[in-house]
């Protein structure tokens, strides 16, 4: 069971917040609080919140105001701002303040991620302290806006192609890599395309948004990050990629498994960005620093990305990668994801020692041959 605090100066809105989400999940505990100076007065002392959700727009005191004193007393806690203004402005506040922003009127979608959400992150084998802190440097890098716009335009039904081109047609770096992506041996055409329609047709829907998601990110992180290690991670995370892939193919994955184990591989450098902060290294490097670096990278990746709406399936390949089973190898994705980070880390080929604690021998005679 889940605790969850409302804040709202429109009581009609709260009313049907409420409504809905006692629909969604009838167990979990709710409460509505109108005065956004004293958002906390209706929260009993042993209560900890797993999600605040707060209107931007309020007498007083704006809801991003909010959100980060919320922070504080509940720092696990994952919190989202509702707002009918969604000018840049107004969402660069937010990403300060909360992981999520939801347009106004809200719709069913929007709620049942949100705590879907908060399902998901709890399931990660995270403590409270752990947690809260996770909590803490997802807000260093919000998801960006133009990813956000993508991914809404891929949940409708009858979206197409064309409705991305018009979305990523003014961002230079983003057509660059889906053309370069789409022309590459990844995918084996005989034919260059650079027709951006036909490079999102060839790499397919879940591609696509993970490479938009990818660069998006790398073009935010711009701010928090020194640019010669953004570059190098950046670099690093497209060669665990592309050795990703090598492992998949010497296998014969079939198309979805291959195109799974790439994007986990991609975003599993979101967690690199985010340790190489200069924040990160001066708030939180201190309380995990026995921690192994890979497991740290991993266990960010995999928050972030749940907090942003990704599956959990590939979350799970991303934070199984850092110690994963030796059992079903073929099929073992977290598995292939750390062995790809071993080829990336020793010129493109899996030492032997490692290839050695593998069970299946047709496996490790395919791999060595990498």
């Amino acid at each position: 069971m889940f605790n969850v605090l409302f804040v709202d100066d429109d009581s009609f809105m709260l009313r049907a917040l409420l409504r809905l989400a006692k629909r969604l999940r009838p167990e979990w505990q709710f409460w509505v609080e109108e005065d956004g100076v004293n958002w906390a007065k209706s929260i009993p002392q042993h209560i900890k919140l797993d999600l605040i959700v707060c209107d931007y727009l309020m007498p007083e005191i704006n809801g991003d105001a909010v959100l980060l004193e919320a922070s504080t007393h509940y720092p696990g806690a994952i919190r989202a701002l509702l707002t009918g203004d969604t000018t840049e402005e107004v969402v660069c506040k937010a990403g300060k303040a909360a992981h999520f922003v939801l347009s106004k009127p809200f719709n069913e979608q929007d709620i049942v991620q949100l705590l879907t959400c908060v399902e998901r992150t709890h399931k990660l084998p995270f403590t409270n302290d752990v947690r809260a802190m996770l909590g803490a440097s997802a807000l260093l890098l919000p998801l960006p806006d133009i990813v956000q716009q993508v991914r809404k335009v891929l949940k409708d039904e009858q979206s197409q192609a064309a409705d991305i081109v018009d979305l990523v047609a003014h961002e230079p770096l983003i057509t660059a890599k889906l053309l370069q992506l789409a022309n590459s041996a990844f995918l084996g055409f005989s034919r260059t395309t650079l027709s951006i329609e036909e490079a999102i047709k060839r790499l397919g829907v879940d591609l696509t948004c993970a490479i938009i998601t990818s660069i998006a990110v790398e073009q935010s992180a711009t701010s928090i990050i020194d640019k010669a290690t953004q570059v190098n991670i950046n670099e690093h995370a497209y060669q665990l990629a592309l050795n990703a892939q090598k492992i998949a193919s010497k296998l014969s994955l079939h198309k979805g498994l291959q195109e799974e184990l790439f994007i986990a591989a991609l975003m599993s450098a979101i967690g690199e960005l985010i340790v190489s902060s200069r924040t990160w290294q001066s708030l939180f490097a201190s309380q995990v620093g026995d921690w192994p670096a890979r497991k740290l990278i991993v266990a960010i990746s995999a928050y972030l990305l749940t907090l942003w709406g990704y599956s959990e399936s590939l979350c799970d390949i991303i934070l199984s990668s850092a110690e994963p089973e030796l059992t079903d190898s073929e099929h073992n994705l977290a598995l292939l994801l750390c062995l790809a980070n071993y080829a990336t880390k020793f010129h493109g080929k899996i030492p032997e020692e490692i290839l050695q604690k593998l069970p299946d021998e047709q496996i490790k005679q395919k791999l060595a041959a990498l």
